[in-house]
């Protein structure tokens, strides 16, 4: 039995989604390392942040696939402050992605964040940290 790996990415939403993870977790496979995700190979009936939490720590290592989870065609970031920006034609991942990569971090897993092209890059999903995105 190969390492195990912690696979953060949400419910996928269309069929190139699904096709992208199912290709990630094949790779992963065939390389001798045995992917874990939430509500994919793993299931519970509890909070999800203690399944998340109890996943990584048999984990060695944690993939982030962040895709489009929301998108706002119209919005406004830091409404009411000397900063605001109009936000137009913005894709969004699902939080869970920034939850993980943190607590990934904080297990010191190696990290490998895979973003969709066009996604806003903010927090643990953007460039200049200690991993590759």
């Amino acid at each position: 039995m190969g390492k195990e790996i912690f696979l953060s990415v949400g419910k996928t939403s269309t069929p190139q989604q699904e096709a992208f993870v199912t290709a990630i977790e094949k790779f992963l496979q065939a390389n001798g390392l045995v992917p874990k995700a939430v509500g994919r190979s793993a299931f519970s009936s509890s909070q999800p942040l203690r399944l998340v939490g109890d996943l990584m720590q048999e984990c060695s290592g944690t993939v982030i696939v962040a895709f489009e989870r929301t998108y706002i065609e119209s919005g406004i970031e830091r409404r009411g402050s000397t900063d605001e920006k109009a936000l137009s034609k913005t894709p969004l991942p699902t939080v869970w992605n920034q939850i993980e990569a943190a607590m990934a971090y904080a297990h010191g897993h190696p990290l490998l964040v895979i973003v969709e092209q066009g996604l806003k890059s903010e927090g643990l999903l953007e460039m200049g940290y200690d991993w590759y995105v």
